[in-house]
Order: structure tokens, then C-alpha cells, then sequence
């Protein structure tokens, strides 16, 4: 038995059928389909990238027959989806990214039907456990709704770190850990956001349906549900994939709450499309706002993460330096320039950059999040940098990159 709380029978026999669903011979049509429907939006817009093209369609496919493979509202699981590819328990698992994917969270579903009862069984995993939020969504692929969101900071835990969260349509009449269902609730979206990867895990999670209804799904129905939310959910992913061309190449807006457009309302974001040259850096300073979790994130043109596991191209909390002055300064390139907080790019030019404050500090006065950036010549990176930024030796970049590998390999462990 592994320590793992990730590796659970639900979870491998949900990915067995998220990958039998994807070989149906129907489903040949639906992936032409979706396709298609990328091919037509971003064929020239994103030609400098055109490798990743068909590993985005295989992760944006996977990504669907996950959430219809995990369907059942009268049989729920609570199973790991928006992972990299990857091998365990004896076979090579798709990858399931999509829309941008953050490498610091663990991203489940439980699905769950406005009218039944439900109940999330968990028990934290670790010494310092990571925040984590439970988003009940709706049912419209297309424009998603959060109904209601429960975040671990304000929930209650017994001593031994367990705890029980009731879902139904009811409101929560004094139960502090309670999410209340309306019409079109669809599935609940649980994140995990780890600062240390190296000593946090994920909660266990087990979920019941205290008055089902049914027996459990066809593989059929899977497949209708599958067939559907993939050709819908092109348009929302779509629209997050380009939702930073509000402002022109290297120009960061203004830090939002993430509500507005489908993400945690709690959550605060900026975005930005960058395209820099080789000898071109970014220089991005930032305060942290109050909030226990933040991290920034380099994607690709389709929005999907840039090999975080080997290289820098995020940063969390934990893994980031303040400066001499507590604020923080990043720099973005393609080269190491030699400070702690190289968000690396991994050589593509084009990338979207994108900042999440989480998890805000309760009963306190917290100032509003802020960022300010511009683009040097790398030649002139040295002088352009404000004091008392933390430098970093080749040495210690290596011990930062072994640090990544030995953390995400512990998502995977399956002994």
C-alpha cells in the first residue's frame, strides 16, 4: 500500500474508463470535432507552437473523459484530474491539462445532483496541511457558475485532522462545513494548493451518496456526457486561453478577483501575454497581499503549463524570495539570469504569464494585491534590477530544480 493518498482504487479504475471511453470508435468524431473547432481559432495565431497542438487535443480530451468517467451523481469518487502525462501503477496515464493548469494545485471532482444528500469524508495528510477549496459548479460548459464555495479556512476539523462536509440543497442550518446545491449543480472542484512539495500532501477524500437513486452509469451514458462537454467546453477554454489579449504583448493588467469568468471568487489574478526575445527579460515586482497561498505560472500558447517539474517556470510562496524590502521581484527569460525567482521559459518565446493571491489572511486588514513590470534588455538586466533582490548560484539553481523533480514525483508514488 502506498502513503499516497492520490493512489486509490476509484482513482485508477476512473482513469481505466476515462481511457476506454476515449477508445469508443464515436469518439474519433468528437475529437475531429474538437479539433477542428482549435484548428480554425489558433491555427496561425499560435504557428510558432504548432508541436504542442496535438499534446494539447490528447490532454484536452483526457481532461473531458476524466470528468464523464467520474459522472455518476448516484456513485461519486473524488479522483485527481489536470495532471502532466504520466506512469504509474503499470501503464502510462494521459495527460489532462487544460486552460490553465496550476502546478501547485491538486485538482479533483466529485460530482454530485441538485436533491441528494452527500457527504465529503477527509483527513488531512501531513504536518502542515495545504489550503485547499471545494467550488460547487454548475452544469453550463460553456460559461461556467460557481454556486457556492467552501474554503478550508473556514471550516472546522476534528483533532485528528478529519472532518465531514454535507452537499444538498438545503442551507447549512448551523453546519459550518456545508455546501448548498441549486439547479444545474454539476460537480464540486476541489483544489489542493501546496507551498511545500516536498512535505505536503492532499486530504483523503471519500465521498457518499447518503439517498441514491439509481444504479450506476452506462458506459453509453458516459460517452454522451463526454461527447457533449468536450465539444462545449472548447468556447470557455477558448476564451480563458486568450483572456489576457485585453492588453497589448508584455503589459500586465491590473490584478482582479477571478469570479467574474468562471474561477474562485475568492482568488485574486493577473494575467498577460508575453513574447520576448532571447535578449529580452521581464522584470515583475509584486507585494503578497495578505494571502497564505499565491503563485505565478508561465503556459503556452494553448495555456498549458511549461514543464514545471524540471525547470522554474512557477513559483509559489514557498518556493519563491522576498526581497530586502518584503515585496518580490521575478524575472522572466529565457536565460538563467541568476537570481532566486527566474520564472523560466523554457525558450518559447510566446507564453502567458499569470499571478493567483489565495487564501487571504482572515480578521486582517489586507492591503489590496499589486504588480508592476517592463522589459529590459538582458545585457542590461544587472542594472536594471532593484536592490536587494536574492542572487543564486549555479549550485543552488541545481538544488532548486533536484528540489521540483523529488516534489512531483511524489504525487505519482504507487508503492
Amino acid at each position: 500500500m502506498t502513503n499516497n493518498p492520490l493512489a486509490t482504487p476509484a482513482q485508477r479504475m476512473v482513469e481505466d474508463k476515462a481511457m476506454a471511453l476515449l477508445a469508443r470508435p464515436e469518439m474519433e468524431r468528437v475529437r475531429q470535432v474538437v479539433t477542428l473547432l482549435w484548428n480554425n481559432a489558433t491555427a496561425w495565431p499560435s504557428r510558432d507552437q504548432r508541436d504542442r497542438f496535438a499534446p494539447m487535443i490528447d490532454e484536452y480530451m483526457f481532461h473531458h473523459a476524466m470528468r464523464a468517467a467520474n459522472g455518476d451523481v448516484n456513485h461519486p469518487h473524488a479522483t485527481r484530474f489536470m495532471a502532466p502525462p504520466h506512469h504509474w501503477f503499470g501503464r502510462d496515464v494521459p495527460g489532462s491539462r487544460w486552460a490553465g493548469d496550476s502546478p501547485d494545485f491538486i485538482y479533483r471532482t466529485i460530482p454530485i445532483a441538485h436533491g441528494g444528500h452527500y457527504e465529503i469524508h477527509g483527513k488531512q495528510s501531513c504536518a502542515v496541511p495545504p489550503t485547499v477549496n471545494y467550488s460547487l459548479m454548475d452544469n453550463n460548459s460553456a460559461a461556467p457558475v460557481t454556486q457556492a464555495i467552501l474554503d478550508s479556512l473556514d471550516m472546522e476539523f476534528a483533532a485528528d485532522g478529519s472532518f465531514v462536509i454535507s452537499v444538498d440543497g438545503e442551507p447549512a442550518g448551523g453546519r459550518r462545513n456545508h455546501l448548498q446545491s441549486k439547479p444545474g449543480a454539476d460537480f464540486i472542484m476541489v483544489r489542493d494548493a501546496f507551498g511545500d512539495w516536498l512535505t505536503q500532501s492532499a486530504n483523503t477524500l471519500e465521498v457518499v451518496r447518503l439517498d441514491p437513486d439509481a444504479g450506476p452509469k452506462s458506459e453509453d451514458d458516459m460517452a454522451r456526457h463526454l461527447a457533449r462537454i468536450a465539444v462545449d467546453g472548447v468556447y470557455y477554454s477558448f476564451y480563458i486561453t486568450h483572456s489576457g489579449n485585453g492588453t497589448g504583448p508584455n503589459e500586465l493588467r491590473p490584478p482582479m478577483s477571478a469570479g467574474a469568468f468562471g474561477g474562485m471568487p475568492t482568488q485574486w489574478g493577473c494575467k498577460a501575454n508575453l513574447a520576448l526575445d532571447e535578449d529580452q527579460a521581464l522584470i515583475v515586482r509584486s507585494n503578497a497581499a495578505g494571502a497564505q497561498f499565491r503563485n505565478l505560472v508561465l503556459t503556452d500558447a494553448f495555456h498549458i503549463s511549461i514543464e514545471y517539474w524540471k525547470r522554474t517556470s512557477s513559483l509559489n510562496m514557498d518556493q519563491m524570495a522576498a526581497d530586502e524590502d518584503g515585496d518580490f521581484t521575478f524575472v522572466v527569460s529565457a536565460r538563467d539570469p541568476g537570481i532566486h525567482n527566474w520564472l523560466d521559459n523554457g525558450g518559447v518565446r510566446r507564453t502567458q504569464f499569470g499571478q493567483r493571491w489565495q487564501a487571504f489572511t482572515r480578521g486582517a486588514e489586507n492591503p489590496d494585491p499589486w504588480m508592476t513590470s517592463r522589459v529590459v534588455n538582458f545585457a542590461d538586466l544587472e542594472r536594471e534590477l532593484p536592490a536587494g533582490v536574492k542572487r543564486i548560484d549555479a549550485a543552488g539553481r541545481a538544488a532548486q530544480i533536484a528540489a521540483r523533480l523529488a516534489g512531483y514525483a511524489r504525487r505519482f508514488e504507487d508503492k
